[in-house]
């Protein structure tokens, strides 16, 4: 019987993980829980306009991104569409926009604004490009995995709440505008380590882009270079069980929801501990490794609404932090007080249409709180829960028009999602990151207790997309 590679699920991390292991000859199969391929890549169409799941915007097509592009193939499928990046406190109706041109601009556009203010700010991205300096996976085309895991700063110990305090800075909104990248990773800055932190925002501070027809791009590439090196996929499939040697911590087979009993040589989770931990037996993985799983925090999820201005109403490509007051924490923590909702309008190149997508930081518990769940079976029909969604809708536009006033009542919904779609996509919380990075707390990665068991996931290093691919990455290559 033929031995497979599996790799069970197929977001990006998935994805990238696949092609890189079936470009080493190996035989690969893709499992997938799902009807289709992508998770959050995936788009969907409302009225004759495509818009994205989960998959918004990214950074490194000054770098990086572009040098895993190129090794995955996919650097003719997937083009940058720049976007403009402004911050809009709504407590104080004061609007910032930001360059992408790096932290030197960061540093003379924001210290314009708060001259009181410019030798912290100046100290905050010195020490931002300090730590990138010491991170050899930001120069790829030399980067030496020997090199990798012994990098160090000065600033390990240090979370970024206790650095942005230690700035003792005199303008109360600098507080969300240093840290503004917090929201695109998840973890919030009294938990977040402030290396993790400056490693994530870099590439986004730099040069932050959406991507040319979103994740469209991605999956036609993906498709395209999985039939060229043979990667079977099964959709609509899970893991029913695993079989285990009576002499070795190995895996020997892998059973499937269709019954299919595969021989495997090696099987590696691209999804979330929580949900493939259960298929270990106690005596394969130890009791420490299933606490820190159950321990692990998960990253808030969103509600979305998508849909497009009337006709005769255009914005330029850009993301906007709409936040209503300057405490990030209080925007990344479960049962939180406060909110921010990102708004990213593009033009559609079919129709000149201008499309929004506004998602707003919510947790799954609470937006089961808010519709009153948790629901037996089916919740879509729910009366509560079609009111919360009216609701929260409604104030999402307002949070639109509140930051572009020219654009109340020229608003047209045509779609909306909770944190409850989400975590079909992100099972089993929805969640848009992940596990949270809290400090002294790692993610699980890499190879588990039973040898030839991986696990990948979102790489600490960078946000989204970037840190999905750098995870896989890492994973597969010691296998080459």
């Amino acid at each position: 019987m033929t031995k497979h590679t599996i790799v069970v699920g197929s977001g990006i991390s998935g994805l990238t993980a696949a092609l890189l292991l079936a470009k080493q000859g190996r035989q690969v199969t893709l499992v997938e829980r799902l009807p289709h391929i992508g998770g959050f890549l995936n788009r969907f169409n409302r009225s004759g306009l495509r818009f994205d799941t989960g998959f918004h915007f990214t950074g490194g097509f000054d770098g990086i991104l572009s040098d895993f592009l190129e090794l995955l193939n996919l650097q003719d499928d997937v083009k940058p569409a720049p976007l403009q990046t402004e911050i809009f406190i709504a407590d104080t109706d004061h609007r910032f926009k930001l360059p992408c041109n790096g932290l030197s601009g960061l540093t003379d556009t924001i210290s314009s604004h708060f001259p009181q203010d410019a030798a912290a700010i100046r100290k905050y991205y010195t020490a931002e490009q300090e730590i990138i300096d010491a991170t050899p996976i930001f120069n790829f085309k030399s980067f030496d995995k020997a090199d990798f895991f012994s990098m160090m700063t000065q600033y390990d110990a240090v979370t970024l709440q206790e650095y942005m305090d230690s700035l003792e800075l005199k303008s109360p909104e600098l507080k969300a505008i240093l840290p503004i990248m917090a929201l695109c990773h998840g973890t919030p800055p009294v938990e977040s380590d402030f290396p993790y932190h400056c490693r994530c925002s870099y590439n986004l501070e730099s040069h932050l882009t959406a991507v040319q027809h979103g994740g469209d791009a991605f999956l036609s590439g993906f498709k395209r270079e999985f039939a060229k090196y043979g990667v079977t996929i099964k959709t609509a499939t899970t893991i029913k069980e695993l079989k285990f040697s009576e002499t070795s911590p190995t895996c020997t087979a892998a059973i499937l929801s269709d019954e299919t009993c595969m021989e495997i040589d090696d099987i590696y989770f691209a999804i979330n501990p929580q949900s493939f931990i259960g298929l270990f037996p106690d005596s394969c993985l130890p009791a420490r490794i299933k606490r820190r799983v159950k321990n692990l925090k998960p990253t808030c999820s969103f509600f979305t609404v998508c849909g497009c201005l009337d006709d005769g109403f255009q914005l330029e490509n850009r993301l906007t932090f709409f936040l209503r007051d300057s405490d990030i924490n209080q925007m990344l923590l479960p049962n939180a007080t406060n909110y921010s909702t990102g708004i990213v309008t593009s033009n559609d190149p079919l129709n000149g249409r201008t499309t929004f997508t506004a998602f707003r930081t919510m947790f799954l518990e609470d937006a089961i709180a808010q519709c009153g769940g948790p629901f037996d079976g089916s919740y879509r029909h729910e009366q509560k829960y079609l009111e919360f969604k009216e609701k929260t809708t409604e104030s999402i536009l307002q949070d639109i028009a509140q930051t572009y006033p020219s654009l109340r009542g020229h608003l047209k919904v045509l779609n909306s999602a909770s944190p409850l779609t989400s975590q079909r996509f992100s099972p089993p919380f929805g969640s848009a990151y992940g596990t949270r990075q809290t400090i002294g707390v790692s993610r699980l990665s890499g190879r588990l207790p039973v040898v030839n068991c991986h696990a990948l996931g979102h790489h600490a290093h960078f946000p989204g997309i970037l840190g999905c691919i750098l995870g896989a990455y890492l994973a597969c290559m010691t296998k080459s």
